[in-house]
């Protein structure tokens, strides 16, 4: 079972985000070596057979489909108008407190022409701040790289992933109202997801797939 947003199905775009019972029906899609970092990459035609280090990936080829595998950490799937260029990026608190996010959000607006008004983005099921405390090194770099992110409550050390990237989205001039979430925590759900910080070392590096696919 693949997740879908209604904001993604108005554009036509094909798209999913993943669950313990996802199944792609078509063929393999670009996945990466995902590193935690903040390269995002161009990708066309069928999946090569060198998987690139990155932990994003975009394209305007219908014929790609792009993916990115999730077990706690936040997906984000990005199109244009008409869904002609798409990304998804995989963002863990390193990558998306360094800015994975914004990268996908630039690759579509350098390749694409559009301006970061008439783009859509979607922000999937992830672990949120009620199953994930952070120590005061990620604070610390979430407030150099960040000021102006302000969370609920200073004397809590729990980080709002999904609230983090919200906040560098709608800075980079995309609308609220063209932002979506999918709201569920990957650990509170488990009968649902596949969680690292909730099954430990019996999930054997299971993992779920999120995929886009743009529009033709």
């Amino acid at each position: 079972m693949f997740l879908r947003h209604p904001l993604l199905t108005r554009l036509g775009v094909d798209h999913g985000f993943g669950s313990r019972t996802s199944l792609l029906d078509r063929e393999d899609p670009w996945t990466f070596r995902q590193v935690h970092g903040t390269r995002v990459v161009e990708v066309r035609g069928r999946t090569a057979a060198d998987r690139p280090e990155a932990d994003g990936g975009w394209t305007s080829d219908p014929s790609a489909t792009v993916g990115v595998f999730t077990a706690d950490c936040l997906p984000v799937l990005i199109a244009t108008p008409g869904g002609r260029f798409v990304s998804a990026v995989h963002a863990g608190w390193r990558g998306a407190v360094r800015g994975i996010v914004p990268e996908g959000v630039r690759c579509l607006m350098d390749a694409s022409g559009c301006g970061p008004g008439s783009l859509t983005a979607v922000i999937g099921p992830s672990i949120r701040d009620c199953c994930y405390p952070v120590g005061p090194e990620v604070w610390e770099e979430v407030g150099r790289l960040h000021p102006d992110f302000r969370r609920d409550n200073k004397e809590d050390n729990r980080l709002n992933l999904p609230s983090l990237v919200r906040f560098q989205l709608e800075s980079m001039g995309i609308s609220p109202d063209r932002i979506g979430e999918i709201g569920l925590c990957t650990v509170c759900h488990p009968d649902l997801f596949f969680s690292h910080r909730g099954m430990g070392d019996s999930r054997k590096g299971q993992s779920m797939l999120n995929y886009i696919r743009c529009s033709n």
